[in-house]
């Protein structure tokens, strides 16, 4: 990965976050910028760093909460790119984990917001997990078209929604709390949670989903103040 991959990736979130991901979720859209490292980072920022190898076998990005409010993430490149996957452009790409990672800080920083089905079960606010498997591409100027993470709308956590509403941004999805066949999430029954997969999710993925770092585990995990 190189700086100029990372400032052009960054400027697709942007967009993507201002012009398609703020408007439906009703939110004022944040900065997607890009700093040089932490340090340069403006006072305040949430800081997602793109590192060269996880921490845990496979993962490929989380974000969480630390001891006094510090939200940050981490993505990764190397088992992106050891799986077949592309810096800016195809289904997995680092652009899209990036991608992935802004939304989903973006819509839940705290990672503590859940979703009532009116049926016995709630569904983690994940927006980016339910169709991780699928991407689409936003033009940058001068560097051609890069990919995002497709993500679900509010609607998608609505019980009582209908379909005109839409349940993500592509239109993968056609219910309330259905998930693609690539797509991955976390539901809480009777006080437990528990991890549910798409048929065609990669079982390689699936060890990422158990790393102790990782925005599912946090879920699975009581806060204790992390």
């Amino acid at each position: 990965m190189t700086d100029q991959d990372v400032r052009t990736m960054t400027r697709a979130c942007a967009t993507q976050v201002q012009r398609d991901a703020a408007p439906v979720w009703r939110k004022v859209p944040i900065p997607v910028v890009w700093a040089a490292s932490e340090e340069e980072a403006p006072p305040g920022a949430w800081v997602i760093a793109i590192l060269d190898d996880s921490d845990q076998a496979d993962a490929l990005g989380w974000h969480t909460e630390s001891e006094g409010d510090l939200i940050f993430g981490r993505v990764f490149a190397a088992p992106v790119l050891d799986h077949g996957g592309t810096a800016l452009s195809g289904r997995l790409s680092v652009s899209a984990v990036l991608s992935h990672e802004v939304l989903e800080t973006f819509v839940d920083e705290h990672v503590n917001l859940w979703a009532d089905d009116l049926k016995g079960a709630a569904y983690a606010y994940e927006i980016g997990d339910p169709v991780e498997s699928d991407s689409y591409e936003i033009t940058v100027s001068g560097a051609g078209p890069v990919s995002v993470s497709n993500f679900v709308t509010p609607a998608w956590f609505d019980p009582q929604a209908s379909s005109s509403d839409g349940f993500d941004h592509l239109g993968k999805v056609t219910a309330p709390f259905q998930m693609t066949k690539g797509g991955y999430v976390v539901i809480r029954t009777e006080g437990k949670e528990q991890q549910h997969f798409g048929a065609l999710y990669p079982e390689w993925k699936k060890t990422a989903k158990l790393a102790d770092t990782s925005r599912s585990q946090r879920r699975l995990s009581p806060r204790s103040g992390r």
